[in-house]
């Protein structure tokens, strides 16, 4: 497993923490789909061979405790003071005041073992969805299925395609073509009625590595696509997640080089305009060795940001130092005119990677882990001392935006430890900044989730239009087996403050055989034609097992909201 020592990252990378400028490149392959529905005509899904689909890394930085004191000085050195502001206490939830008035309707088994024909040979999922007018796209490792949103597939049987099925209208040397990775993204932006896929390609070595985009013609996910591929050489872009802004497509990723370690925090941005006409498209990239795991603004809604709103990064220092801990807000602006005028900073005026900084009092990882870096695997099942991974070392997909009008809000959900002692290893912390472009912005809510002695993770949440907000996360205790559950509130509800969560689907079997990685994400959206129906995707197991996960996709909308 690649693990990082920040000893060495400070040898090996100390002058790249002095490179400001942007990494600029073209598409190194570019192309045309035919349609998924002809194709699935056509293709046969084969599997991964059994296994982790990633068994030689494990998506965590080292932390290392003797190398943080010379990191933040270097850090110190290398940055001018940004704007600072404070999240304050967050708010300990303990028990719920009311039920959630958001009656769970469609709830649908979607792809795993649950599936006809499908076939599992690895783990995790990476399951995420995106919500069009009539379809709902989900993408699990290592394939795609399109559905009514009754839950009828809609693809020819089995109803499912291999993901790089999309890419084979680039050429026989394309990686995005050869491979079918996983690590998936699908999105819908709403404004110009497109689908976008993405996941990325990797020789068996690592020794060349790529990110695949696809880029709906029309607003129908079974039609034509246009076909992208982004070479990374020796680095791998590991975690992609996205946001669709007004002027781009933004990504974040983590880069592991071949040669091992971890290499950098990458955030990239898109030519939108370009590949939406199929044309060549710019990719302008900053890269931060002395971050990990940023995360994209993810614009929902019809109303766009303010004129000239930048597209906000967010990023937290665990690695860095020792509790008390601070999140990131940083700001990026691509010019893809002139690209050496990208900026990549805390939007006023400060040096490249410098950031509005907001501090995070009484914050610790899941597993009560300030400092070992020891992967966060701590989540307890019954009937097993199998533990499962929580990725608390990151804020979780999407990073929700919306503009209200009167006010703009960020959503930000992540796992962390409730109490510091491990009786709760992982409970769901959310938080909605207002004004995130401003200076400063306004932390309006910041909560912890702990209504019970279950533990909750790999959360994802969202707005509706009237400001209510859900929030979907996977459950799990000694007394229980992992589980898919929302929570929610609305708008005018008490601040900080979730009603009574549900149950979306109980598990009846835990995760065992020495496999801890779980989920690794999950995907709350937004219906785009009512603006107030949440759908939500995630895994569970239906027997005690390993590489036997299934998932599914439901929908829920607040009473309030039509």
């Amino acid at each position: 497993m690649r693990r990082l020592l920040i000893a060495s990252l400070l040898v090996s990378t100390g002058a790249m923490a002095q490179v400001s400028a942007p990494l600029v490149s073209a598409p190194a392959f570019t192309g045309v789909s035919d349609s998924i529905q002809n194709m699935s005509l056509q293709a046969q899904s084969l599997a991964f061979t059994a296994g982790d689909f990633r068994p030689s890394r494990n998506h965590y930085r080292t932390k290392d405790l003797a190398a943080i004191a010379a990191l933040s000085r270097a850090i110190q050195a290398d940055a001018t003071p940004s704007v600072s502001v404070t999240a304050g206490t967050p708010y300990m939830q303990t028990a719920t005041f009311q039920a959630m008035g958001a009656p769970v309707g469609t709830n649908f088994e979607a792809l795993g073992l649950g599936t006809p024909g499908f076939q599992i040979l690895g783990a995790p999922p990476d399951t995420t969805l995106a919500v069009g007018p009539s379809h709902i796209l989900q993408w699990v490792n290592s394939q795609l299925a399109v559905y009514d949103k009754a839950g009828t597939p809609l693809l020819a049987a089995p109803g499912f395609v291999n993901g790089n099925t999309i890419w084979q209208g680039m050429p026989a040397n394309s990686l995005c073509r050869q491979f079918n990775r996983g690590d998936p993204i699908v999105q819908y932006d709403r404004i110009a009625q497109r689908w976008i896929l993405s996941q990325f390609a990797f020789t068996g070595n690592f020794s060349n590595n790529a990110q695949c985009f696809a880029v709906s013609q029309t607003n129908n996910p079974m039609g034509a696509y246009n076909l992208y591929e982004y070479n990374f050489g020796t680095n791998l872009p590991d975690y992609g997640k996205m946001g669709v802004w007004p002027d781009a497509l933004y990504m974040s990723y983590n880069m592991f080089p071949a040669a091992g370690g971890f290499s950098d925090a990458r955030a990239c941005a898109y030519d939108k305009a370009a590949m939406y006409s199929g044309l060549a498209a710019t990719q302008i990239c900053f890269a931060d060795p002395n971050s990990f795991s940023y995360l994209p603004s993810d614009l929902d809604g019809t109303t766009l940001p303010p004129g000239g709103t930048p597209n906000i990064f967010v990023s937290w220092n665990w690695y860095n130092v020792a509790p008390p801990y601070t999140m990131q807000l940083t700001k990026f602006v691509p010019n893809f005119i002139n690209p050496a005028l990208s900026t990549f900073n805390d939007g006023f005026g400060g040096p490249t990677f410098s950031a509005v900084n907001v501090a995070l009092p009484n914050t610790l990882g899941p597993c009560n882990d300030a400092s070992s870096g020891s992967g966060f695997q701590c989540v307890p099942q019954v009937g097993t001392s199998q533990t499962l991974d929580t990725l608390g070392d990151r804020q979780m997909y999407r990073l929700v935006y919306r503009n209200f009008g009167t006010y703009d809000s960020l959503l930000i959900t992540q796992s962390v430890d409730p109490d510091g002692a491990g009786a709760r290893v992982a409970a769901v912390r959310w938080m909605e900044v207002r004004k995130p472009a401003a200076n400063p912005p306004v932390v309006y809510q910041n909560s912890t989730f702990n209504t019970s002695a279950d533990s909750r993770w790999m959360s994802s949440g969202a707005f509706d239009k009237l400001g209510n907000i859900a929030i979907g996360y996977s459950s799990s205790s000694s007394a229980a087996n992992p589980s898919i559950r929302i929570a929610g509130r609305l708008k005018n509800d008490p601040k900080n403050l979730l009603r009574t969560e549900l149950m979306v689907k109980a598990g009846t079997g835990s995760q065992t055989s020495n496999l801890e990685r779980w989920g690794d994400y999950t995907t709350m959206q937004i219906d785009p034609v009512d603006d107030c129906t949440f759908w939500y995707t995630a895994q569970y197991i239906a027997a005690n097992g390993s590489f036997n996960w299934r998932t599914r996709v439901a929908a829920f909308k607040f009473a309030n909201c039509n």
